[in-house]
């Protein structure tokens, strides 16, 4: 199929989300109920180790047992599925254009890409979608949001998920999956504010914003939790898996105000991923610098965090207090109407909320 063929399109209603990320494999399905939309299915295993590597699966066949093992667990009869790829590999601009039809843009995307992407476009899948047919006071020139990602990336996505006995719907790229919970769930007065959704993954983070329900602009920066769990290991001669194991148990990030004595060892631990914590914000920066430039000084009005890493003690608020903007953890089953997800304890739902965005947005598609 196509990649993007439909990816503005519905799909059936019996889709299954899939997000298979580097440290684990998530499968969704959600459905509308007299009460609202509802999580029907949520399934979570551990990917397994060095199965994927920078967002491309490196052993297919393994995981495709993993899938069909979580299948099988978790009784999910579906066999339709949305998927998602992500990290650095993956481009996402918004570009301007002169104006012609979406067929026009079809033909004429590829050549366009050649300034954008830092691979050949021979070796890339790429689509194009108009924005806005005409730009404010410009009626020659359009806005397009051009997605690219390397045919390898994508074709080892979608060979895996056909050894695991599904039928691939469509490839989406993580940026595109992510708002669309805000777009179904969100009050028009929340959407037509500038909103940033930042999904930090073990291997990278995306940067989106989001304004009008309209997503325009979105970027991948190679620093993840896996960033943190390097920074402790190296500054403190741990191998890796020590290292992550005393991040989840005693790391947190210091606030500048926050008075509160902590143990000698918390302190070591923040001094040590302090660097990496820098460069993060400071990218993150330099993404919202691009946006207010390129959308006239608008800025970003509110943070969504994301990811296996957003329940990072104090991120939320050490992030909002370095950007100067109002941060919170996206709630995506709460976004949803009812907390409750079968199978998971409420307790157990609350820690993977926020991992689980992005298989969410994916399994909404239908949905639109």
């Amino acid at each position: 199929m196509a990649f993007f063929q439909k990816l503005f399109s519905q799909s059936a209603p019996s889709i299954i989300g899939l997000d298979i990320g580097s440290t684990s494999i998530k499968l969704a399905q959600i459905g509308k109920t007299s009460g609202g939309l509802k999580v029907l299915k949520l399934a979570v295993q551990q990917t397994p180790s060095l199965a994927v590597k920078d967002g491309t699966i490196v052993d297919q066949a393994t995981v495709a047992q993993e899938i069909k093992d979580l299948i099988k667990k978790h009784n999910i009869s579906s066999k339709q599925v949305v998927s998602a790829v992500s990290g650095q590999p993956i481009v996402i601009r918004t570009i301007t254009m002169p104006v012609m039809t979406q067929k026009e843009l079809d033909n004429s995307i590829r050549y366009e890409a050649e300034r954008y992407i830092p691979y050949s476009v021979a070796e890339a899948n790429i689509s194009g979608h108009i924005l806005r047919k005409q730009l404010p006071g410009d009626d020659k020139n359009m806005e397009v949001l051009l997605m690219a990602a390397p045919k390898e990336m994508i074709n080892n996505h979608q060979e895996t998920i056909i050894q695991s006995g599904l039928q691939v719907e469509a490839i989406e790229l993580e940026p595109v999956a992510l708002p669309r919970i805000m777009g179904l769930t969100s009050k028009t007065e929340e959407l037509r504010q500038t909103i940033s959704l930042i999904n930090i993954g073990a291997g990278s983070t995306s940067i989106t914003i989001v304004k009008d329900g309209v997503l325009r602009n979105s970027r991948t920066i190679a620093i993840g939790g896996n960033s943190f769990t390097k920074a402790i290991a190296q500054g403190m001669n741990l191998s890796f898996e020590d290292a992550e194991k005393l991040k989840k148990e005693k790391a947190s990030v210091r606030i500048e105000k926050d008075a509160t004595p902590v143990a000698p060892t918390v302190m070591r631990l923040f001094n040590t991923m302090l660097p990496v914590l820098i460069e993060l914000v400071t990218e993150i920066q330099r993404s919202f610098d691009f946006y207010r430039s390129r959308y006239r000084g608008e800025s970003v009005d509110l943070i969504y965090l994301s990811g296996g890493t957003a329940k990072f003690k104090n991120l939320d608020r050490y992030l909002g207090g370095e950007l100067g903007v109002h941060v919170e953890l996206l709630r995506p089953f709460q976004k949803l109407g009812d907390s409750r997800v079968p199978g998971f304890t409420p307790e157990e739902a609350s820690e993977i909320e926020q991992a689980s965005a992005v298989v969410l947005g994916l399994a909404c598609r239908h949905l639109n």
